[in-house]
């Protein structure tokens, strides 16, 4: 499975319509890799090499995907595997606030293509109790404060996954719809 870089360009170039309102997508810095070991790790290392924030990172997939506590994340080939760079500056006490914010934008944006995503609390996306995507927020602080943040998120789209999974491919199957068509097309959507 490749992945069509140009294709999510000119998607992240129209405009987008969200909750009734259009959005113009700013300037982002994109990287797409094959194999990484994690997007978040990779995108640290790319921020300590002078990247910015609004850099994105995108793998085909991970060979070791991290959750929330360590957890192990699968990240088979199929899947969207996608870490972004922020620099928030927030106070330390509102960091669950990135990922929670992070989980409701995306529950959001897939709930407008027919996806019945529920936010389980902190950081899964689940559909009928099978768990669809998961988050995982690192930052860095300065002085009580968050000055760098890399939100992670993986999606299930065609890859396999465990029983108590699901991915969209199979959701849109079931509901016999298909607004969703592509790698590309969900990372424009997410």
């Amino acid at each position: 499975m490749a992945f069509d870089l140009d294709s999510l360009k000119s998607r992240l170039q129209s405009p987008l319509s969200f909750n009734g309102r259009i959005w113009n997508c700013p300037a982002i810095n994109l990287h797409v890799f094959n194999r990484v070991a994690s997007t978040n790790t990779t995108l640290w290392e790319l921020l300590d090499q002078g990247a910015q924030a609004g850099t994105v990172a995108i793998a085909l997939r991970q060979e070791s995907g991290r959750g929330q506590w360590g957890r192990q994340w699968q990240s088979p080939v199929g899947g969207l595997y996608v870490s972004i760079a922020l620099e928030p500056d927030l106070a330390i006490e509102y960091s669950a606030q990135l990922t929670l914010a992070s989980a409701w934008g995306i529950a959001t944006a897939l709930r407008q293509h027919a996806i019945p995503v529920q936010v389980k609390w902190l950081n899964d996306l689940v559909v009928k109790d099978r768990k669809l995507a998961g988050i995982l927020t690192e930052t860095r602080l300065q002085r009580g404060k968050i000055t760098k943040a890399v939100i992670g998120v993986g999606i299930n789209y065609c890859n396999p996954v465990p029983p108590t999974g699901i991915n969209l491919e199979m959701i849109q199957t079931q509901q016999q719809t298909s607004s969703i068509e592509s790698l590309e097309s969900l990372a424009a959507i997410a």
